[in-house]
């Protein structure tokens, strides 16, 4: 049986014959593609030859295909087709190709996501970003999206380079675009499983819970990338003052956070719940942090509840230690 390599050089060595014949002068290449929390996926481009746009095919999912003991050759049947549907790319991406070497025309689409900084170590060295805590904001412009989804590019050092501009730019026009472009919305664990469940079911379910025993999900309407939204001071201060407390925030994905009163536990109970649902219930890939934030409605900050940035960074020192330690060879006196 094929390795992950092996299936993905078989790939790019076997589609030019099954492309149709008009089809076949095509660039084929390979190239890993960082996603978030260290999660990698292995992709080959395929574009014709005359053009400078290649859509990524992934090639992970096919491969569990194939290691379940789907037939190779009904695998490349669909592979192709993908391909196929594919090759021609919309007129309109070739003018966001061309959109985007101008910072002109790309500033006003520029949007933040929020991503863990630790586990995301390899792919903060390549691209702009501002930490908070433990947590990192980085840059994508907004290129299109429809009924399937929202397109988006990461903004690399390199496309910084080439625009002539800073981190601290890019910030700046993030927080104003993302604002704009993917307003905040805060609802209440109430009204999100009404709008799942409808009214009647639960109505019949759920009883009336004061303001401040709610908790409050933050997001924004795409409900994409939403955790960064725990970023507007302005959007926890109307919370905080609605219910007459600080907030706890919890981080329940890189798509949404949950606020709720600091009456409502401690933060080493939260961060405890926190953990346990990372482990059970999101994906690695979409986990933001296993610690609690609070939001101190006088000062109008946001820090680490259940720890400390100095206590977070002894704790990573202890460990790469360690590990120095574990990778020396041990001498043994005869």
């Amino acid at each position: 049986m094929l390795n992950l390599q092996e299936f993905r050089d078989y790939v790019e060595a076997t589609l030019p014959e099954l492309l149709p014949e008009d089809r076949q002068d095509v660039v084929i290449e390979q190239h890993d593609v960082k996603k978030n929390n260290g999660l990698t996926l292995h992709a080959i481009s395929v574009r014709p030859a005359e053009s400078e746009i290649a859509p990524n095919i992934y090639v992970d999912p096919y491969f569990e295909r194939y290691k379940a003991g789907e037939a190779l050759d009904t695998v490349m049947k669909d592979v192709t087709e993908v391909v196929v549907k594919n090759l021609d790319a919309p007129k309109e991406f070739e003018k966001v190709a061309k959109d985007f070497q101008n910072f002109d025309t790309i500033k006003d689409r520029i949007i933040m996501a929020a991503v863990n900084t630790e586990k995301n170590a390899d792919l903060l060295k390549e691209v702009p970003h501002t930490e908070k805590e433990d947590l990192s904001l980085i840059y994508k412009a907004m290129i299109g999206g429809d009924d399937e989804g929202m397109a988006t590019i990461t903004i690399r050092n390199e496309h910084m380079a080439h625009w002539g501009v800073t981190t601290e730019e890019l910030h700046e026009l993030a927080m104003e675009n993302t604002r704009e472009l993917l307003p905040v919305t805060v609802r209440t664990m109430d009204e999100v499983m009404r709008g799942f469940l409808g009214e009647d079911v639960a109505g019949a379910m759920f009883e009336d819970v004061p303001p401040e025993g709610q908790m409050y999900i933050i997001s924004n309407k795409e409900n994409v990338n939403g955790a960064a939204s725990m970023f507007y001071e302005d959007t926890l201060s109307e919370l905080s003052e609605k219910i007459g407390s600080d907030l706890y925030i919890l981080p329940s994905s890189i798509h949404e956070v949950i606020a709720v009163s600091s009456k409502l536990g401690t933060p080493e109970e939260l961060s405890q719940m926190v953990r346990e649902v990372n482990g059970s219930q999101v994906a690695p890939e979409e986990q933001l942090s296993d610690h609690v934030y609070k939001f101190d409605a006088e000062t109008k900050k946001l820090s680490l509840a259940d720890t400390t940035m100095e206590e977070l960074k002894k704790a990573a020192g202890a460990e790469d230690m360690a590990a120095t330690e574990g990778s020396r060879p041990h001498h043994r006196a005869r």
